[in-house]
């Protein structure tokens, strides 16, 4: 899983461990994984939302999110990330945080990035003084 830890803290990587059990009447597999861990995804949740933040409500421009978030550093795409836009559509089909609305067609970047953000904030079972801390604790409720 990548990302940071903790709001303030550098992207890492960190390994988890995921249990698969089995039923036994119809043999059907289930997963289970931490909260926090969003499926299908190689960054953890809280990263996402992290992210979604920095570029929707900070302004932040996303090869800065990118050193913030990212446990590498830049390499091939030196101006832009594109897995931010991966995210924001994933949101908008209902594959990623199904709790977050889609946003209207005529948004920008960034003005659905922060209606993600501020969602993922809202779900925060309380109010951080520090909104890095409440988007990731919303985020991880809702993965």
């Amino acid at each position: 899983m990548r990302g940071p830890l903790a709001a303030g803290e550098r992207g890492g990587l960190v390994t988890i461990e995921a249990r698969r059990y089995r039923c036994r009447r119809c043999s059907a597999a289930i997963t289970v994984v931490p909260r926090g861990v969003a499926p299908r995804r190689h960054f953890a949740a809280t990263a996402i939302g992290l992210a979604l933040l920095l570029v929707g409500v900070a302004g932040a421009a996303l090869i800065e999110v990118r050193r913030r978030v990212s446990p590498w550093s830049t390499s091939f795409d030196a101006d832009s990330w594109v897995t931010v836009r991966r995210w924001l559509r994933a949101i908008d089909q209902g594959r990623l945080f199904a709790a977050v609305r889609p946003s209207p067609l005529a948004a920008s970047l960034r003005q659905r990035a922060e209606r993600a953000a501020m969602t993922l904030v809202a779900m925060a079972p309380f109010a951080a003084e520090v909104p890095e801390a409440a988007v990731m604790v919303g985020a991880a409720r809702a993965a």
